[in-house]
């Protein structure tokens, strides 16, 4: 590399002090060394994954075949222009168990096996380590969010207490033949989770399906019930989040993953809405809601907020709606964009198109 640094500076210093004759070959000569170099960096700040974490994104990825092969079998399968990757973590844009409407390129995006080797980076980032505990409390819109935070805390041994909440928006765990519980109960019997949710919400309007049909509620009710998971059920909302926080508050969580935006979670305060999504740290924030989230941070509890897609894959790097790509996530540096404009303005200095030769001057 330092090697390959001097040549950069000797060939910029012999053009810029070169003659009329030979300096455009030598624009172009550096302009395609600086391509060079800009790759090369490119290519060493987002390395392919290795050991632990390629380990991880391949077992995600074998996960999600194994989901998509199930539901194949089970004849609900989804159109390959809907789900490309044949993750099977796809839903459909309405069902009866369907709460709201979500965009289709966030919820592919949330598949990308790129967030389990994110998440198992967060979580060390936040020092847990071996037997922690560690919550996850997600709703049924994205499952591949889900999915990846259980995979790569039990890659750490961690101990988790996931309360998911069932309702979906559209293209989310919203079919009625494979609700969230159900996709949960079919990655833990193909052996790529071992994880069994604690409890759950029914999700929807007052986190009691109320925006739902009889008939949606119908089907939760059934999938909890063919499970075996408890229902967090009350009266009202409130009644629900002090219930769901007395779950947390006993497993004494190190940290909280919340995905997607079930009412307990997030609470009825617009404050929760300026939250960057992400890790936050108790001490960043003086306003969070007054939801469970904001509890967590008032208690002293990180939390890994996962909501606005789009805003969570420009941070990470990861494509939206993009192929997955077996490699390190994480944002390329802005020098790269500097060394490409530097480039090209040298080259629009020196490279000239064309030259005003004697005589011109008097026609």
């Amino acid at each position: 590399m330092k090697g390959a640094l001097s040549f950069f500076f000797l060939e910029a210093k012999t053009l810029l002090l070169g003659n009329g004759e030979t300096r455009r070959g030598k624009a172009v000569a550096v302009c395609c060394l600086l391509a060079v170099f800009m790759f090369s960096v490119f290519l060493a700040l987002r390395p392919p994954l290795r050991g632990t974490e390629a380990e991880l994104w391949d077992k995600v990825r074998a996960a999600q075949s194994w989901l998509w092969a199930e539901r194949e079998r089970m004849n609900i399968a989804s159109d390959q222009k809907i789900d490309p990757w044949r993750t099977g973590l796809i839903g459909v844009e309405w069902s009866p168990i369907t709460t709201t409407m979500g965009k289709l390129e966030a919820k592919r995006t949330a598949t990308d096996p790129g967030w389990a080797v994110l998440f198992f980076k967060w979580y060390r980032t936040l020092g847990l380590r071996e037997g922690d505990n560690l919550a996850i409390l997600a709703s049924g819109s994205f499952p591949g969010f889900l999915l990846s935070a259980i995979m790569a805390a039990e890659k750490m041994d961690l101990e988790l207490l996931v309360i998911p909440s069932l309702g979906a928006s559209s293209w989310g765990a919203n079919l009625p033949d494979l609700p969230l519980t159900a996709i949960i109960e079919t990655l833990r019997r193909g052996g790529f989770v071992r994880v069994v949710p604690k409890a759950a919400t029914l999700g929807g309007a007052g986190e009691r399906a109320a925006d739902l049909s009889p008939e949606g509620r119908a089907i939760l009710m059934e999938s909890l019930e063919s499970s075996g998971i408890p229902l967090i059920y009350a009266g009202s909302l409130e009644e629900i989040m002090a219930q769901k926080w007395n779950t947390l508050a006993a497993f004494s969580p190190k940290a909280i993953v919340q995905i997607g935006g079930s009412q307990a979670n997030l609470g009825t305060d617009e404050a929760v809405l300026r939250l960057e999504p992400g890790i936050i740290l108790p001490e960043e924030v003086t306003e969070a809601g007054n939801g469970i989230i904001a509890r967590a941070l008032e208690s002293g509890i990180p939390v890994i907020h996962m909501l606005d897609v789009r805003a969570l894959s420009r941070e990470a790097g990861i494509p939206y709606d993009g192929r997955p790509k077996r490699k390190t996530p994480g944002q390329t540096s802005g020098i790269l964009a500097i060394f490409a404009l530097a480039a090209w303005g040298l080259f629009l200095l020196c490279f000239r198109r064309w030259t005003l030769e004697k005589g011109d001057a008097g026609k």
